[in-house]
């Protein structure tokens, strides 16, 4: 600061080097910002998914991990093609993610958590001194078992209904009899064993805490599943009446270009706000994503679209009617003593012939079946009823060419004390769209700690 600079704003000549000194000061203890990124204290954390497997099934667990503090740049998750049966390129796709986290980091080593089939890609990954020795805590979710933890390296492995007797010799075991499979991996239950098993002290929450609904950002890619192989299109972000489904305004919030690796984002969006994504392809059905509101930032979004000769070519598209794919990452189930309830349009679409609970299922389709214009809802329909987590039924919804009509989709949640959640959808016809949607797998009870 020159003389005349301290003159204007008030300062005597004495106290503005007095002021310069600290600024220098300062400068000297802050550290450079250079090509070798500052050590970070706490480790970051992957998440490496399970078969039929992505990034969604790390949303939660993230947004609680946000909510204790992790920055976003502490996050990952390791997606991999699921299609293919073996696993070399899922271990060599995460050699060079550990790499690349610990670059851009600066930190030391990595903590890791594994899901079914990660489990086994973890348990070669760490057969290797060298790559085990970058981790320093390792998560097993419902996964492989062992006669000792992996590579040596200090384990938690947390078991489902589905392997009630799972575990792992000398690592931490714990057992959740009433969870799901992938519920293990995605309830706030097992947030709370891991963070304390990473940390060694239990975490402030285990809620999806809201932030100030003006500082929510969305980010993610769309890709084609399960191969997890991004999508290049245009995506229009819609604001929604969330009454009716249909498009507040004439044009969308954002219009954004995603590239071969299907990314986008970071864009703002009202935390109590509702939205429709809308992912355009030249030649190609437009596909309609809706979701719950965000409560708070998620980078970890995924716009799941099926390729040419994937499973949803099994769904009948017709003119006339809607089909709609219902997603959450916590299993629907039907015909025990608390069950989910899923209603379409005013129809129950659960029950133990649909939804049962060995099934595990995570994702259902509903669409017209022959496009007749008749439900048949006592029945999974074929070949869903043989693809791991997925299921159908056979359920006649109206459409209209300009969607112009509504379809209410609630659920109730078990366990959650009869609390519902509805998303409105346009009622596009399933000849030149695809509609999906997303509910939370949680929901968030204000007495819960």
């Amino acid at each position: 600061m020159t003389g005349s600079q301290a003159a204007r704003t008030g300062l005597t000549p004495l106290l503005a080097v007095f002021l310069a000194l600290v600024a220098a000061l300062a400068a000297l203890a802050t550290p450079a910002h250079t090509a070798t990124a500052p050590r970070t204290t706490v480790n970051p954390v992957i998440f490496v998914h399970g078969q039929e497997g992505s990034a969604q099934q790390w949303q939660s667990q993230a947004k609680r991990f946000s909510a204790n503090g992790y920055r976003d740049d502490l996050l990952y998750v390791h997606e991999y093609d699921t299609s293919v049966a073996t696993d070399d390129h899922a271990i060599a796709g995460l050699v060079e993610l550990v790499g690349s986290v610990l670059a851009r980091t600066g930190a030391q080593k990595v903590d890791i958590l594994a899901h079914s089939r990660g489990t086994r890609v973890m348990h070669a990954y760490l057969s290797v001194p060298e790559r085990a020795a970058e981790v320093a805590k390792y998560v097993n979710l419902d996964g492989r078992t062992a006669a000792a933890p992996p590579g040596g390296v200090p384990t938690l492995a947390i078991w489902s209904s589905l392997q009630p007797n799972g575990s792992i010799g000398g690592a931490l075991n714990v057992h959740e009899p009433q969870a799901g499979h992938t519920e293990s991996a995605t309830s706030a239950e097992s947030f709370g064993h891991i963070y304390a098993f990473l940390r060694g002290r239990p975490p402030l929450t285990t809620r999806v805490l809201p932030e100030a609904p003006g500082s929510v950002q969305i980010a993610g890619r769309a890709v084609h599943f399960p191969q997890n192989r991004g999508i290049a299109g245009r995506l229009e972000v819609w604001r929604l009446d969330p009454v009716t489904g249909a498009r507040a305004g004439l044009l969308p919030l954002h219009v954004v270009r995603a590239g071969a690796d299907g990314a986008f984002g970071p864009l703002g969006v009202s935390g109590r706000g509702h939205y429709e994504l809308a992912f355009v392809r030249p030649g190609e059905r437009t596909n309609h994503f809706y979701f719950e509101p965000f409560e708070r930032s998620d980078r970890f979004v995924r716009l799941l679209v099926s390729p040419p000769g994937g499973v949803a070519d099994s769904i009948d598209a017709c003119t006339g009617h809607t089909a709609l794919t219902v997603v959450r990452a916590r299993e629907w189930r039907a015909g025990t003593s608390d069950d989910d309830r899923l209603r379409i349009a005013g129809s129950d679409v659960l029950n133990p012939a649909v939804s049962p609970q060995l099934r595990q299922i995570l994702g259902l389709f509903a669409f017209d079946k022959g496009c007749d214009g008749v439900s048949r809802l006592d029945a999974a329909l074929p070949p869903f009823d043989r693809v791991p987590f997925l299921t159908a039924t056979d359920l006649s919804l109206p459409a209209d060419a300009q969607a112009r009509g509504a379809i209410p989709v609630t659920q109730t949640m078990r366990g959650a004390g009869g609390v519902s959640e509805t998303i409105t959808v346009a009622n596009w016809p399933s000849d030149r769209h695809t509609v999906s949607l997303l509910f939370k797998d949680y929901v968030d009870i204000p007495s819960g700690g």
